[in-house]
């Protein structure tokens, strides 16, 4: 009744009820623009809508008169010179999206459902496979689930399985929280600028892959390393985001990682639902990574996975990561438990996962993946975990998820000029291959030694500055990463004897 009816009366009545409260903003916006620069108030552009159905959306204007035209594309980046003065603001603030209620009053849109994409871009209707014409079914919306899952950050194959899943999963209580977490978003202006190029080619072929594999290469060499730190700690996750790192983590994990790595100097941390809660509200800029438990059954916290996940989602993660997984089918189930409301971040630490891992990466949903070098090290009966670094383990599996354009990163960093194998040839090894992500290790700040709050926070200023610096010289080409490969053998072959 809701999907059929009820939907529709609501978009009706808070449509008005909307363009009466904005008619004075709407007035002052329209004159701002008129002073700005030259050119109509309002921006129309055809989109494809219900059923395929092409209508015009309708927007104030902020980008100035013939942009399309101007060579830089369909849609604007950071600092884009063709946004006006007035733009850059109605942008910033989603204002230019309030003629829309326009649109959703004539029945064009609704407030909540799949963004209408351009009749062109990212390719024609007749494009579009069986599969990803579903996201056609329901009215467009001026917020919906792929926006709130990453917005513009979000390749167009991904973008349209969200929007593909919000069809399926249809209720009034996910529309209702679509509508929260926008408003959220709009305040914190998060997800509201392309960060690098968008994926404009045909859906899934041959080429369009090798596309965006050349655009994932680009982007990793301009960008730094998206750094993790395992703390359930209010006040050291608080201290760790301030000094820049992108991830904050939970470690949930317990179940059966005591007996594998029984006898071993490893972190088993077994973070908790509270510990989510707690850190979710202190933090603002980072993501807050949970590390669940391997698909299982009943245990004494939870009934299955399921409720665990369930739990981890409505507790705030942005990112889940399952670890110790053996066969494809517990990744899928993985996918599907999560639904698309976090980021997928499998854990591949265990050999069957590595047999398996081309079955793997044809899942749809797998947002990025990691190496878990100590475990996978283990599974293989090594001594040293970054035996998997030289004997082309890694490299094999890297070079797969880089044909895929999945995002991946590995194993863990302690700060410069410390670790068996040191910070700076392993984050060199990082840059080498294409990784984007790396865990810092217990080594990097041990907070159950250095436990002084202005200690940690030292730390983290001074070393992980330079990490950052350290970064710098490997994306600037100043560092010889062949030289540091051949290095790196070595090191790790006369670590090896001896161990043995």
């Amino acid at each position: 009744m809701y999907r059929h009816f009820l939907k529709r009366v609501f978009d009706i009545f808070f449509s008005i009820f909307g363009l009466i409260i904005a008619s004075i903003p709407m007035l002052i916006i329209a004159i701002l623009i008129k002073i700005d620069s030259k050119g109509p108030v309002i921006f129309k552009q055809q989109r494809l809508g219900k059923n395929g159905r092409t209508f015009n959306i309708l927007k104030f204007r902020s980008m100035c008169v013939g942009a399309e035209q101007q060579g830089s594309g369909v849609y604007s980046g950071k600092g884009d010179a063709r946004v006006t003065k007035i733009g850059k603001i109605l942008r910033a603030t989603s204002l230019d999206e309030i003629p829309q209620l326009l649109s959703v009053l004539k029945g064009d849109m609704s407030f909540i459902g799949p963004r209408p994409p351009l009749t062109y871009h990212p390719w024609p209707l007749e494009k579009y496979t069986e599969e990803q014409n579903r996201m056609f079914e329901v009215r467009p919306g001026i917020t919906g689930w792929a926006q709130i899952n990453g917005r513009k950050d979000v390749e167009w194959n991904k973008r349209i399985k969200l929007n593909v899943w919000y069809v399926d999963n249809l209720t009034m209580w996910l529309d209702i929280k679509i509508l929260f977490k926008t408003v959220f978003k709009v305040f914190s202006n998060a997800d509201n600028e392309n960060k690098g190029k968008t994926v404009v080619s045909l859906p899934e072929t041959e080429e369009s892959l090798a596309q965006e594999v050349a655009v994932t290469k680009d982007q990793v060499d301009a960008k730094n390393l998206k750094l993790m730190y395992i703390t359930n700690n209010v006040d050291v996750a608080k201290i760790v985001e301030d000094a820049g790192v992108e991830r904050i983590f939970i470690d949930m994990e317990y179940i059966g990682k005591s007996v594998r790595q029984g006898g071993m100097d490893t972190v088993q941390s077994h973070h908790t639902i509270e510990d989510i809660k707690n850190i979710r509200k202190v933090i603002s800029k980072a993501e807050v990574m949970v590390r669940c438990n391997p698909i299982h059954e009943t245990t004494e916290e939870y009934s299955s996975s399921k409720e665990e996940i369930d739990a981890i989602v409505e507790s705030g993660a942005d990112v889940i990561m399952l670890p110790y997984f053996k066969t494809a089918s517990e990744v899928k189930e993985f996918i599907s438990l999560v639904g698309g409301r976090a980021k997928t971040l499998p854990l591949v630490e265990t050999p069957e996962a590595v047999a398996c891992i081309d079955e793997i990466l044809e899942l749809d949903g797998l947002d990025e993946i990691f190496v878990g070098l100590n475990d996978l090290s283990l599974g293989y009966g090594m001594k040293f975990m970054f035996e998997l670094l030289v004997d082309g383990t890694l490299e094999g599996l890297c070079d797969k998820f880089k044909k895929k354009g999945i995002p991946f990163g590995f194993g863990g960093i302690a700060a410069l000029g410390k670790g068996m194998l040191c910070a700076e040839k392993v984050i060199a090894e990082h840059y080498r291959i294409g990784s984007t992500c790396a865990i810092l290790s217990r080594s990097f700040c041990n907070t159950s030694v250095i436990t002084d709050l202005g200690e940690i926070r030292k730390v983290f200023d001074v070393d992980l500055k330079a990490i950052r610096d350290w970064e710098k010289q490997c994306q600037s080409g100043l560092v010889d990463f062949a030289k540091n490969r051949e290095e790196v053998e070595n090191i790790v072959k006369k670590i090896v004897k001896g161990l043995n």
